[in-house]
């Protein structure tokens, strides 16, 4: 006994931490329905203790701490979500209950599932209400059953094995401690580790209705994150969704508290499941106890900083690659280089990216494109939204990387089962996407950034360049260029805002998101500076163009090898792309009388001059 009581002393402070801290935490269920239990049934051995799940350091590594706090855990009580299934059903009536299973399927999956599998019918928002399993939301006894994917269907179909077993990344596993506690049997299965498993839920199509609520027979591809990672360099270099989603430290952890005896485990996945929606954990935080939440403040914070340091160190890199003055006009090039597994940003398709560049001459502002107010981020339009740019001259254009889609008349739409075509998908590919690649046809390219050469770099790299003609003389001009971020935009949100009045999920996100910090996320930036000798400096002289102005037809020379050239309005639009040849110099672009900017596609240094077209002389 006297040799026990130096270590008893020693563990007692880390014990009581350990029960005052559990005391403080929100209960998680640990019920049982036919197939699932409750995230709190897996606490009785996979919760953090004091001689196990902690790392080397006596960190708590456990499943469930970390996970409590995720979008995941979180997904059955999202009210974005759920007044979106509610504007769903609204639009269309006739298909409400069909909607609500669909959408529980992967929000709910241990309702919904368990319905499907007693052969319950439809699983509805209604039962959820009401069902303490349901609102547990995608928790350890959904993904650890998984039996079968079903390859080559998604959108939340999948198979739970009908013999309760647990399945682990570990061989043989001690069977008896957890079939003697939960009724379940763990088995080793390396699939908990395989992609397509979140590949299940994060790929969705549906079936698209006309206006009059009738289905068209077509299929829309409304999330495809697993199709862009694999059409991404990141499976042939063995990096999966878990891989940055649930990152392995390479040490020992003892997994489980019972028995005593267990020996430790590695590599170990930490259940962080971090993403990218750090506004929603914000309001999920701000509104805890309403929204019911099991996480505890502390976890959620904890949860709240990991996004924010995966948004901002793992997403984009950005960089101002050259300034430069030719003649009253600074030139700005840009470059946004990819570093995630998928396309940037992904997921649901209110999620968008823009840059923000502002120009300052001697410390007054000249030009600002993408700032908060601008109308091409605030202003919801059925008939129009913004295009990519290749090349930005006005401050009302911005640059907006995102996924628009439209109804079966050709107008943008947030209803997602009035999703028939998509109008616009510019963001920014991953390294390694190729256009031929089997699944192109789930995650193309849609609109003006078809034509973009730079966009489609397989380095997942996006160039853009801003034009800025400068008011006058000055000797120092300062450029700030930053990607920000946003889960949910204002405008999105429009078209279910009509309906506050009529639902009170509606309502009850309207009044949280507008209490909420809507902030978007600075994802990264750079500033930089040059100073002014002349307005008159010399850009890129190899090229010259002439004459300038001109009746349309102009001479290019410097041109050393076959390149691609761009012909824009001044608002951006593209009017013509072709190949400049070092044989042939002549081009007649046949342009009608105004200006224009004339961009050469160099790829070390893209060469623009703004073109002045006059009316032929008779």
């Amino acid at each position: 006994m006297k040799k026990l009581l130096p270590f008893l002393f020693a563990a007692f402070p880390l014990l009581l931490g350990f029960v005052i801290h559990q005391r403080s935490l929100p209960v998680l269920p640990s019920d049982s329905n036919t197939w699932f239990s409750g995230s709190g049934l897996c606490v009785l051995c996979h919760d953090t203790h004091p001689t196990a799940m902690r790392d080397s350091e006596g960190n708590d590594v456990s499943p469930v701490s970390q996970w409590r706090s995720t979008m995941l855990a979180n997904a059955s009580k999202d009210p974005f979500w759920l007044a979106k299934v509610k504007h769903e059903g609204l639009v269309n009536p006739s298909h409400q209950e069909g909607l609500e299973n669909t959408c529980t399927r992967c929000h709910a999956p241990m309702g919904m599932m368990n319905a499907f599998m007693n052969e319950s019918g439809n699983y509805t928002l209604d039962q959820l209400s009401d069902d303490v399993i349901g609102k547990d939301g995608i928790s350890c006894t959904v993904c650890h059953q998984v039996s079968n994917f079903n390859f080559p269907e998604f959108s939340g179909v999948f198979e739970i094995n009908l013999d309760k077993e647990i399945y682990g990344p570990y061989p043989d596993p001690l069977v008896q401690q957890m079939f003697a506690n939960t009724g379940y049997t763990p088995v080793y299965n390396d699939q908990i580790n395989n992609s397509r498993l979140c590949g299940s839920c994060h790929t969705l199509f549906t079936h698209s209705v006309f206006e009059d609520g009738e289905y068209t027979g077509e299929v829309f591809v409304e999330q495809a994150m697993y199709h862009e990672w694999e059409n991404s360099r990141y499976p042939s270099d063995n990096i999966g969704c878990q891989t940055c989603h649930m990152p392995r430290i390479e040490e020992p952890v003892v997994i489980s508290s019972r028995p005593g005896f267990l020996g430790p485990r590695e590599p170990y996945g930490l259940h962080t499941l971090t993403g990218g929606n750090a506004f929603m954990l914000q309001l999920l935080k701000d509104n805890h106890e309403e929204l019911g939440i099991h996480s505890g403040q502390e976890f959620l914070q904890k949860t709240i900083e990991r996004t924010y340091e995966l948004l901002t160190n793992e997403t984009i890199d950005l960089s101002i690659d050259n300034l430069d003055i030719v003649n009253d006009t600074l030139y700005v090039e840009v470059s946004l280089k990819n570093k995630a597994g998928h396309k940037f940003p992904t997921g649901f398709p209110s999620r968008r990216a823009y840059l923000e560049c502002l120009v300052e001459l001697d410390g007054n502002s000249v030009f600002h494109s993408g700032y908060r107010d601008a109308a091409a981020l605030t202003v919801f339009d059925i008939h129009s939204f913004e295009p990519h740019h290749e090349v930005i001259s006005d401050p009302e254009q911005v640059q907006i990387y995102e996924f628009v889609m439209g109804n079966t008349e050709g107008e943008v739409t947030t209803v997602l089962e009035r999703a028939h075509i998509p109008l616009k998908d510019n963001r920014i590919l991953p390294q390694g996407f190729h256009h031929d690649h089997p699944n192109y046809d789930t995650v193309q390219v849609v609109g003006n950034a078809v034509y973009d050469l730079d966009y489609h770099s397989v380095e997942g790299i996006d160039r853009i360049t801003y034009a800025v003609k400068l008011p006058g003389i000055g000797s120092e001009v300062s450029v700030s260029v930053k990607l920000h971020f946003e889960t949910v935009p204002e405008s999105w949100l429009q078209q279910m805002f009509a309906f506050t009045d009529v639902d009170e999920d509606i309502d009850r996100f309207r009044q949280m998101y507008e209490a909420a910090d809507n902030t978007p996320v600075l994802i990264a930036s750079e500033t930089q500076s040059i100073i002014i000798t002349s307005l008159k400096e010399s850009r890129h002289s190899q090229y010259i163009v002439y004459p300038n102005p001109s009746d349309g037809n102009i001479y290019v020379d410097g041109i050393d090898v076959d390149t691609y050239y761009t012909i824009h309005t001044l608002d951006g639009r593209l009017v013509r792309r072709d190949v400049l040849t070092r044989d042939v110099n002549m081009l007649r672009t046949q342009l009608s009388p105004g200006e224009y900017l004339f961009v050469i596609q160099d790829k070390q240094r893209p060469f623009s001059t703004k073109l002045i077209v006059r009316p032929a002389t008779p």
